[in-house]
Order: C-alpha cells, then sequence, then structure tokens
C-alpha cells in the first residue's frame, strides 16, 4: 500500500497507507502505516476523516511533530509475550 502524508499551515494533515489507529486524544495520534508507525504531537486534535478501507486518515489541529518508529507496536508486543513464554 502507499503511503503519503500532505500537510497545510501545520493545521490539515492528510495521510494515506494507514492499516490501523492504536489511539488518540487531543494531543496525541498513534497509527500503523504500510512503512511503519506514526506518532503526530499536537494541540487540538481531532481525526475528521477515517476510511481504513482506503487507508486514509485526515487530522484537523496544530500538529507540532510527526515521528516515525521502525518497529510497530504489534511486533514488539509479540517478541515480549514469546521471550517471557
Amino acid at each position: 500500500m502507499e503511503h503519503n502524508i500532505s500537510l497545510k499551515n501545520r493545521e490539515l494533515l492528510a495521510i494515506s497507507g494507514v492499516e490501523h489507529v492504536y489511539s488518540f486524544n487531543d494531543n496525541k495520534i498513534e497509527i500503523k502505516t504500510s512503512h511503519g508507525d506514526m506518532k503526530i504531537e499536537g494541540e487540538n486534535l481531532d481525526m475528521g476523516k477515517l476510511n481504513l478501507e482506503e487507508g486514509l486518515v485526515t487530522v484537523k489541529g496544530t500538529v507540532n511533530s510527526i515521528t516515525y518508529s521502525k518497529v510497530s507496536k504489534k511486533d514488539e508486543e509479540g517478541f515480549f509475550k514469546k521471550i517471557f513464554k
């Protein structure tokens, strides 16, 4: 799945390639994309559109940072479950 982000004036974020939403609140949104986990931090964040069938998410609010990580939470949980079995 192709993954793109578009940020307009730090207030409107459009993301494609979204596979899962882990959590969201006014200050932080954590999602899984086709290219790794993504954390969006900011103020007054609101998911305006969520369509996981098409892999699309839009976020309104003030975006302060967008961070990617290589290891998904699901993979990490599976790793620790295997170790402590």
